[in-house]
């Protein structure tokens, strides 16, 4: 295991001070990844980082990449990525978010448009900042960014014969210890083919840089035999990896009533991504935070049914960019609710069909465990509102380092993961494929190590250990919190 270094303490939110080396901005010259976008006739107007920086209304969105300006007012609603993923960085430098999740041929292809002049004041970037961008183009020469083909053959095969043994194991066994084998088949088959679909998402599973990953349909498929939308997923998803563990942004930390992190949740934040205000309300205080080091496991066996709602409510609301997706994804949606029950129903017994059920769902959690291990534990950064701190926890990479901890695992253990264990190296680089995860690791922690970066990397049971020391130690806080304390806190004399 790589050597370990000490974090910051993560019962405290971080709030990290600007400095003038933390921008990013990236020299015209040397190879390709650094080159300027293609010139156009727009391409004449001259700005300071100042005058970007109060373009930073939905309405009124530019930002900067690779020390051009970039008017993104009109293409929000038309990013395949969702809305927030982009407009979150309106006024900013944006330079490593839109090359963590792009190639630089398709960058180069699509934002020439979008150019209407250059950057004449930007500041270097950090040292900090120039070696992960290195080591990013490093990976790329070793061809980290593809795959063997065979690799995801042989997930492929392994996720479908899981399927097949599901449905042996139902339709032609007459057992009851043989019908609940196949309801934890089927969970595993869940949290396994969620693996291949979180890769395909994420670009990470082809075998050539310009390989076409058809995410619209490979994603239906992913949601016809999960029954969760890929669509929904990916809003989500592409927002937690811009803006981890975000107090008001991430989406995956924000799970009031049932969890709250840290006790500035307490106060009834305003969440940005679902644009409204997280409640502490009467559940959430009395029913489920102040005990939630004890809930979060119960509740990490039923969350995939929560999933569900999420999807159903995000396929029939206007939502986040994803709109041309509705269609086909709803309509897997509904495959799933035809054959889950249907599967289900050929057991002998209602005793046997709801236990076949619950089964399945419980042991399917353990995704749900294994995507809160990595961030739950970890610090929480403070509103980018908040006058003085460093939005969204800093540079692309160094929050990308302090809000996630890997799995130390064994080889033998990788299929079990699903690339997760790698979560800082993920975090990164999000489009490095699953094959090369564990050669580049070293990597990785090494160059930490080199800038004092808190990477963190433990024991599957230690991270499980540290989830509910954090559980608990917001529990505890949660339970000395009344409404008339915020109050008056909050009163103005």
């Amino acid at each position: 295991m790589p050597p370990q270094i000490q974090g910051i303490e993560s019962d405290d939110v971080i709030s990290l001070k600007r400095s003038d080396s933390s921008e990013s901005a990236l020299p015209a010259e040397l190879d390709s990844s650094k080159q300027q976008l293609p010139s156009t006739s727009r391409q004449n107007g001259q700005y300071t980082v100042e005058e970007v920086a109060r373009h930073n209304k939905k309405d009124d969105a530019w930002l900067i990449y690779k020390n051009q300006v970039l008017d993104i007012t009109k293409w929000i609603s038309h990013h395949p990525g969702g809305e927030q993923t982009i407009y979150r960085f309106a006024g900013m430098d944006a330079t490593d978010e839109l090359r963590a999740f792009h190639d630089d041929w398709v960058l180069e292809k699509k934002l020439p448009h979008l150019v209407i002049g250059t950057v004449v004041d930007a500041p270097a970037p950090s040292q900090l900042v120039q070696d992960f961008r290195e080591l990013g183009e490093h990976f790329d020469k070793l061809g980290y960014f593809h795959v063997s083909p065979w690799f995801y053959v042989q997930k492929v095969m392994f996720v479908m014969s899981l399927f097949g043994c599901v449905l042996w194991l139902v339709l032609k066994e007459e057992s009851v210890a043989a019908h609940m084998l196949g309801a934890v088949v089927l969970g595993i088959f869940w949290q396994q083919f969620a693996f291949v679909g979180h890769d395909c998402g994420h670009m990470s599973a082809r075998t050539h840089a310009r390989d076409h990953i058809d995410v619209h349909n490979l994603g239906a498929l992913v949601t016809f035999f999960n029954g969760i939308s890929v669509a929904w997923w990916k809003a989500t998803h592409n927002v937690h990896h811009a803006m981890p563990n975000t107090v008001d942004c991430d989406p995956d930390i924000a799970h009031l009533p049932v969890f709250a992190l840290h006790k500035q949740m307490f106060e009834g934040l305003f969440n940005k991504y679902h644009g409204r205000v997280m409640e502490f309300d009467w559940a959430a205080r009395n029913i489920f935070v102040p005990y939630q080091h004890y809930w979060y496991y119960p509740i990490m066996a039923f969350a995939r049914w929560n999933l569900y709602i999420q999807s159903v409510l995000f396929l029939s609301n206007s939502n986040d960019g994803h709109k041309g997706r509705n269609m086909l994804d709803l309509m897997a949606l509904l495959g799933f609710l035809c054959w889950m029950p249907t599967l289900a129903l050929q057991l002998p017994s209602w005793v046997e069909v709801v236990a076949f059920v619950l089964l399945s769902h419980a042991v399917a959690g353990l995704l749900n465990v294994q995507i809160t291990l990595s961030h739950f534990s970890q610090p929480i950064f403070d509103s980018p509102d908040k006058e003085g701190v460093a939005k969204y926890g800093g540079d692309f990479f160094t929050r990308n380092v302090i809000s996630s901890l890997d799995v130390a695992c064994p080889t033998y253990l990788d299929w079990f993961h699903g690339g997760l264990q790698f979560q800082t190296l993920h975090h990164c680089y999000p489009r490095i494929g699953r094959q090369h995860l564990r050669k580049t690791e070293p990597l990785i922690a090494s160059l930490c190590k080199k800038h004092s970066l808190p990477y963190s990397s433990k024991p599957f049971w230690d991270c499980n250990v540290d989830i509910v020391k954090t559980l608990k130690s917001a529990a505890l806080d949660a339970r000395k919190w009344s409404p008339m304390i915020y109050e008056s806190m909050c009163a103005q004399g």
